[in-house]
């Protein structure tokens, strides 16, 4: 066991195998499920990899088979407590069916095992938290095969190691402490859903009907609206084409020193792509992405090096506030005015075409723009919270899964 740590006084350390952590496939013989095989609702679920995720099981899209074809199935159905990884293409999921999963009737597919742990000396909940762990993670990065399809075999998990306490109790609150923690995650990815959520909300009611003097959102019901190309639009506003707003320019050459490092950021079609000490843009100003995939991509911008990759506004037509025009570009959606010839690609005369609606009002575009702007700086809160807690996560982890730091019993 030369790859195995040294653990404490008071832990173990031995391979799967000589734990009694039982290794089972699914059913690979002549009654595996086929297209045909699979409803959208009945009797037990069969899992698919969409199923079984980073963070446990995702039920949003499942396939069923009926109790016939399940019996005739021999092994991978699961029983409670049992713990599924995925073995083949995206390896190394893991999901814990426990008393929170609703469904009774599940099997894995050919692309996965169950580990069923007989070891009473173990805690399956701590088993559950050491496989999510980068101890397990940086096992099976040293042991998966295959560059095209990449998989895992029963023989070669078996030789996978893990370390515990001999003392259950110390087992128990490791694992309740990692739980905790995770629940915390979950609670704050929640959160962000939800915030991401109203923003999308508010852009809808605020780039379409925008607020009065009063800070109440419009709508035709309340407020005097009139007919244009575009559908309804409040009176105070009025329908534009792109090009009325700016004149847009393509940027320069990449730097020859951009790298890693450097006191301006060098932007392309999708993004940033590097550091220099070189700039072409000395003020505030937005970008668009013109070529690549993400063609269209926005970018509010001061002091930077903007490629030929991208475009940017050079000059002001109608006056607007340049907040406001990101957060109206950005719900234009531009990508989906891209050109398809070979490589998608925006030019001027394309995003110069789009029409939109706008508030004549700078007043009531400043405050659109402080709304969104608001909203963002949330998202951006919780999302900084979420990075402090994964980092706390890995760091815990990798501390009371090697026995590093103990815990009080």
């Amino acid at each position: 066991m030369s790859e195995m740590r040294q653990v404490p006084e008071g832990w173990e350390i031995d391979n799967f195998k000589s734990l009694k952590i039982k290794l089972i496939d699914g059913d690979r013989g002549e009654n595996y499920p086929k297209d045909d095989d699979f409803f959208e609702h009945g009797y037990c679920v069969f899992l698919s990899a969409k199923n079984v995720t980073k963070n446990g099981f995702k039920f949003n899209e499942l396939q069923f088979i009926n109790q016939e074809k399940d019996e005739k199935l021999r092994k991978g159905k699961l029983e409670k407590e049992d713990i599924v990884l995925t073995t083949r293409g995206t390896v190394g999921n893991i999901a814990y069916f426990d008393n929170t999963i609703n469904y009774n009737h599940i099997r894995i597919n050919s692309g996965m095992i169950l580990l069923r742990n007989e070891n009473k000396s173990l805690e399956t909940n701590y088993l559950h938290t050491f496989l999510k762990s980068n101890i397990f993670d940086y096992q099976i990065a040293n042991t998966v095969f295959g560059s095209a399809q990449p998989q895992l075999t029963v023989k070669e998990i078996e030789k996978f190691f893990i370390c515990f306490p001999k003392e259950k109790k110390e087992q128990e609150k490791i694992a309740k402490i990692l739980s905790t923690l995770d629940k915390t995650i979950e609670s704050t990815n929640r959160l962000i859903e939800k915030e991401k959520h109203i923003k999308t909300a508010l852009m809808q009611e605020l780039l379409t009907n925008g607020i009065d003097q009063n800070g109440q959102i419009r709508s035709p019901q309340t407020h005097t609206y009139k007919p244009s190309e575009l559908g309804l639009v409040p009176d105070e506003w009025e329908v534009v084409s792109l090009d009325d707003f700016f004149k847009l320019k393509s940027g320069d050459t990449k730097p020859e020193d951009t790298s890693n490092n450097g006191i301006y950021e060098v932007y392309g079609g999708n993004g940033i792509t590097g550091y220099s000490n070189s700039k072409n843009n000395n003020e505030e100003t937005l970008i668009i992405g013109r070529v690549g995939e993400y063609c269209g991509s926005i970018y509010l911008v001061n002091e930077c090096w903007i490629t030929d990759n991208a475009l940017y506004i050079t000059k002001k037509i109608k006056k607007f506030d340049t907040k406001y025009m990101f957060y109206l570009l950005y719900f234009l959606n531009l990508n989906q005015y891209k050109a398809e010839t070979g490589q998608p690609l925006l030019n001027q005369t394309i995003i110069g075409n789009v029409q939109t609606s706008y508030p004549r009002n700078y007043e009531e575009q400043k405050q659109i723009a402080k709304i969104l702007t608001t909203q963002d700086k949330k998202i951006e809160t919780e999302e900084t919270n979420l990075a402090k807690l994964k980092e706390l996560k890995k760091g815990l982890m990798s501390d009371l899964l090697s026995g590093k730091v103990r815990v009080e019993i």
